[in-house]
């Protein structure tokens, strides 16, 4: 699929997000519209995860470097790490986290588990930091902050193929709502021939791939194969699709980890009364809000579905004498929680019309003196017109912008 527009063009005239020097290279400002995008992506994710039995947690920004000597991390992925900060009263590094994983294994270890608290489902949008090369960095497809979806599952190791199947139906459910095809799915492995890149004995490496390969397999999901792609702690299904004119990019991932658990010692009681090891799925349908959101803003040229649309509603009164009445209505919007926003530019119809057109709202509605008079309003929909009166506006903007 090839996209009409470049995600940073998008995002420029539809207000989404800047970057300022000052703040830093590949760290994004979210700007209101932005926000409401945002917001609403993981309003979404959030009630299908409450339905599936997640635990929402929140974990900090950065931590000791101990924690991630622990989990690997400063072994394996220290040149994407931001340099340590030196704290003098205890003497210790301190890193801003590149992952969440770290944090979630902790929040496993601080109470005691059995057999009856798994799986144990943890989920949280978690902020990240990465050092990008500079010259890798694209607008929000690639970032040094980022904000992912994230999701930590323990689990019985018998229980991997049924939990990975849930996760890929939960993938499945998010891109068919989101409208979303072309995307394809990568079962990435180890490479046998490079162990120092890949923790664990071989024979788990093994086991684990052939677990993802089999859930791929019985959904009838079709994928390909690469070797050295896995991440160190395990393997994984990558999501793969391209954005614009470059190749292609990971959108998000399920990965199996069998090695976690042993360097963070997590144990449950097994129903005999002896400690086990849980292994992990990481997960995160959305990935990260930056790249989704680029990905997002691409696919759609930016005319985005109603429910996701920053704008919703773009008011335009015709004069001075409408001003009021388009303010009180987007007020009555903004109570039923639909986005509108009242033109307030200067300058003739069609250039405040232009200006609308640039933010690519759902839908405009001009306000003048026969609307005023009359009650009754045109719709003006990306594709189509609609006359209604006004008491039914909220009514059937409910209908055209609802999650379908």
């Amino acid at each position: 699929m090839s996209y009409k527009y470049d995600h940073r063009q998008l995002a420029d005239e539809m207000e989404i997000f800047f970057f300022d020097d000052q703040i830093g290279a590949g760290l994004p400002v979210w700007l209101p519209n932005g926000v409401a995008l945002r917001d609403e992506l993981e309003n979404f994710v959030k009630s299908l995860e409450k339905k599936a039995g997640y635990h929402r947690v929140v974990t900090p920004h950065l931590a000791r470097g101990e924690l991630y000597q622990q989990s690997g991390h400063l072994r394996a992925f220290n040149e994407s790490m931001y340099p340590p900060m030196k704290w003098p009263e205890d003497n210790s590094n301190y890193y801003l986290k590149p992952m969440n994983c770290p944090h979630h294994h902790k929040v496993f270890s601080c109470s005691p588990r059995s057999y009856r608290h798994l799986p144990l489902r943890i989920a949280e949008y978690g902020q990240v930091y990465r050092y990008e090369n500079s010259g890798s960095l694209k607008g929000l497809s690639r970032v040094r902050g980022l904000c992912q979806n994230d999701g930590h599952i323990y689990i019985d190791p018998n229980d991997a193929e049924a939990e990975i199947s849930s996760v890929l139906e939960l993938h499945e459910h998010c891109y068919s709502v989101l409208g979303l095809k072309g995307y394809r799915y990568r079962l990435s492995l180890h490479d046998p021939n490079r162990k120092i890149d890949f923790d664990g004995p071989s024979n788990l490496w093994i086991q684990c791939e052939e677990i993802l390969r089999a859930c791929l397999i019985k959904k009838g999901l079709p994928f390909f194969e690469a070797i050295g792609e896995a991440a160190f702690y395990g393997p994984k299904i990558d999501v793969q699709m391209k954005m614009g004119a470059e190749d292609e990019e990971s959108i998000a991932s399920i990965q199996l980890d069998f090695n976690s658990s042993g360097k963070f010692d997590l144990s449950y009681v097994a129903s005999s009364g002896q400690k086990r090891q849980p292994w992990v799925i990481h997960r995160a349908p959305l990935g990260s809000h930056e790249r989704f959101v680029a990905l997002l803003l691409e696919y759609f040229d930016g005319q985005l579905p109603g429910w996701l649309s920053p704008v919703q509603i773009y008011l335009l009164p015709v004069d001075e004498e409408q001003q009021a009445y388009a303010m009180q209505l987007s007020a009555e919007l903004a109570a039923n929680n639909i986005r509108s926003v009242v033109d307030q530019n200067a300058g003739s119809l069609s250039k405040r019309i232009l200006f609308a057109h640039k933010l690519r709202p759902f839908a405009k509605i001009i306000v003048g003196p026969k609307e005023l008079d009359s009650g009754r309003l045109v719709l003006e929909k990306r594709d189509e017109k609609v006359a209604l009166n006004s008491a039914d506006l909220i009514s059937r903007l409910k209908d055209m912008i609802a999650i379908p």
